[in-house]
C-alpha cells in the first residue's frame, strides 16, 4: 500500500553560501592569505591581536587589571602583542607560562618588554580579566601536573575569561573554562565538539586583516543560528486544515512518547494528527486522532517513540517522508526502507547501533563521542536520507555536508524531549517541506524554545517545551 504526497515539497532552508563556515583546521587557510593577499604570517598575528585588544577595550574599564596567560609558540605571541596594544589604558601583567620559543614569540616578547610591561612569575590574587594565550590550535596530549593545578586556580577565580582561538588544555580534563572564545580567522570545529560545549563560551571569530568571505575558502560543515529558523507561519488566509499536511504518528508500548510527538506537531503547523495505535487509547488529548491503518492522504510518518515490540508494516514508508527515532533505531528492517525521505534523530547511543547497522562495525559510546563529525559524516555518505544526530550541538549530516547547531540547552536533558523534536520534523515534512529543512528547522525550534523557557533548567517539562513552540 502506497500514497502519494499532495503538494509539492518546500525548501526554506538558507544557502551555504550565506552561512557561516566551520573548518577541521585553518593552517591552510593561513597559507593561502599568504600566497592570495600577501598577507604574512606576521601582519596576522597583528591583526589576531587586534581583534583581542579592541575586544577588551569595549568591556573593560580604564585601568581594570588584565592578565595575559602566554605560552611559548603564536598563540603566546598573540597574547603578547594584544597585551602591547592594551598597555597604558590599562594595568597589564603578563604571566609566561613557557617562555617564548618561537621566532615570533620572541619577536613579540621583545616588543612588549621595550614598554615596561609588567611580567610576572606567578598567578596574581585576582584580576578583572584573565587572557588565555598559551597553546591555541597547536595543542595536542595532556598537560603536565603544575600546568593543570594553575588552570584550576584561575577557572576558580573570579573575572571575565577570555581564550584566543581555542580554550587551552581542550582536549584535557582540565580545559581553561572560558567565557569567550575568540576564534581567529575562521571557525574551528573543535569549538563545536560536545566536550569543549563547557568551556569555550560565547564563540566570535576576528578577522585577520581580510574579510572572511575572503580568507575562508571551500567547507562541507556549516553553522545553524537563530537567524536561520523559518517557521510556518501561514500566509493564506483562504486555508483549511488539509492544506498543511496529515502527520501519522506510530504508537508502540509506551504511548506517551507518540502523544507527545502528535501534540508538538499540532503545535508546529501540522493540520491534521493521527495516532497509529494497537487499540484504542481512552487517557489522550482530544486533539489527536486514533486509526488502527495509515490515513489514506498521510503526507509525513513518525515511527519508533517508545515502540518497544511492536511490529510495523514496511509498506507504510513508501513514497512518504518519514521519521525514525529511539527503537527503531536498533531494528535491522530499516535498512530495507528506501531512506531518501527519511529524517533518522539517534542519540550517541543509538546512533551506535546504527553505524553497526549499516556496516560501521561496533563503535564504543566513548569513541563516537570523541568523533561525531567524523562519524556523523561517514554515516551520512552511506545513507541516503538526513542524520540528526542529537546533542549538546547537534549535528545535521546530508551527504557527507554537515550543519551544527550550538544552541541546545542543559534544560533539554530530560524524557521526552527527543519525543518533542520528532514532532516538530515530523509536522514539518507533513507540510511540504524537505528532509533537509525539515530536520534543520526542527532541531532550531526546539533549541529556541528551550532557551526561551524562563524557569530553572532542570524544570523544563517536554509540555512545557511544547509550551514554548508555540511562542517562537
Amino acid at each position: 500500500m502506497s500514497f502519494s504526497i499532495k503538494f509539492s515539497i518546500i525548501n526554506h532552508f538558507k544557502s551555504d553560501s550565506i552561512m557561516q563556515k566551520i573548518f577541521n583546521a585553518t593552517d591552510i587557510l593561513d597559507k593561502r592569505a599568504l600566497e592570495k593577499f600577501l598577507l604574512s604570517e606576521e601582519i596576522l598575528m597583528e591583526n589576531a591581536a587586534r581583534g583581542i585588544a579592541e575586544f577588551i577595550k569595549i568591556r573593560a574599564k580604564k585601568g581594570a587589571d588584565i592578565l595575559f596567560l602566554c605560552g611559548c609558540g603564536n598563540n603566546g605571541a598573540d597574547g603578547f602583542a594584544a597585551a602591547r596594544m592594551l598597555a597604558g589604558s590599562f594595568n597589564v601583567s603578563v604571566f609566561c607560562v613557557y617562555p617564548p620559543k618561537s621566532p615570533l614569540a620572541k619577536l613579540q616578547f621583545s616588543r612588549l618588554k621595550t614598554l615596561n610591561a609588567k611580567i610576572v612569575k606567578s598567578l596574581p590574587k585576582s584580576a578583572d580579566i584573565y587572557v588565555d594565550c598559551v597553546l591555541g590550535s597547536g595543542q595536542k596530549g595532556e598537560i603536565d601536573k603544575d600546568f593543570k593545578k594553575l588552570l584550576l586556580d584561575i577557572n576558580a577565580k573570579n573575572g571575565i575569561k577570555i581564550t584566543c582561538d581555542i580554550p587551552t588544555a581542550i582536549y584535557s580534563q582540565t580545559p581553561f573554562k572560558a567565557d569567550f572564545t575568540l576564534c581567529m580567522g575562521a571557525l574551528k570545529a573543535v569549538l563545536f565538539e560536545d566536550f569543549a560545549k563547557d568551556f569555550t563560551g560565547e564563540i566570535i571569530c576576528c578577522d585577520l586583516g581580510v574579510d572572511r568571505s575572503k580568507f575562508e575558502d571551500e567547507t562541507d560543515m556549516f553553522l545553524l543560528e537563530k537567524e536561520d529558523l523559518v517557521l510556518p507561519i501561514r500566509e493564506r488566509k483562504n486555508s483549511n486544515k488539509g492544506d498543511f499536511g496529515h502527520l501519522a504518528v506510530v504508537s508502540g508500548d509506551k504511548a506517551g512518547a507518540s502523544v507527545l510527538s502528535g501534540l508538538t506537531a499540532l503545535s508546529f503547523g501540522a493540520g491534521l494528527v493521527s495516532l497509529l495505535v494497537k487499540e484504542r487509547l481512552f487517557e489522550f488529548n482530544p486533539s489527536l486522532m486514533q486509526t488502527f491503518s495509515i490515513p489514506p492522504k498521510t503526507t509525513a510518518i513518525i515511527a519508533g517513540m517508545g515502540l518497544g515490540k511492536r511490529e510495523f508494516d514496511l509498506s507504510w514508508f513508501e513514497n512518504i517522508p518519514f521519521v525514525i527515532d529511539a527503537d527503531l533505531c536498533y531494528d535491522e528492517k530499516i535498512k530495507k526502507l528506501n531512506t531518501a525521505k527519511c529524517v533518522i534523530t539517534p542519540h550517541v547511543k543509538e546512533f551506535a547501533s546504527l553505524l553497526e547497522i549499516f556496516g560501521f562495525g561496533m563503535q564504543r559510546v566513548e569513541e563516537i563521542q570523541r568523533k561525531r563529525f567524523f562519524w556523523a559524516r561517514e554515516f551520512s555518505l552511506k545513507f541516503k536520507g538526513v542524520l540528526v544526530l542529537k546533542g549538546a550541538n547537534t549535528i545535521i549530516a546530508q551527504n557527507g555536508v554537515l550543519y551544527v547547531c550550538p544552541l541546545g540547552s542543559e534544560a533539554l536533558a530530560k524524557g521526552g524531549s527527543g519525543d518533542v523534536l520528532a514532532g516538530l520534523i515530523g509536522a514539518l515534512l507533513a507540510q511540504g517541506r524537505t528532509p533537509l529543512d525539515a530536520a534543520a528547522n526542527g532541531v532550531l525550534a526546539h533549541a529556541l524554545a528551550a532557551l526561551r523557557f524562563k524557569g530553572n533548567n532542570y524544570a523544563l517539562t517536554p509540555e512545557g517545551l511544547i509550551a514554548e513552540i508555540g511562542r517562537l
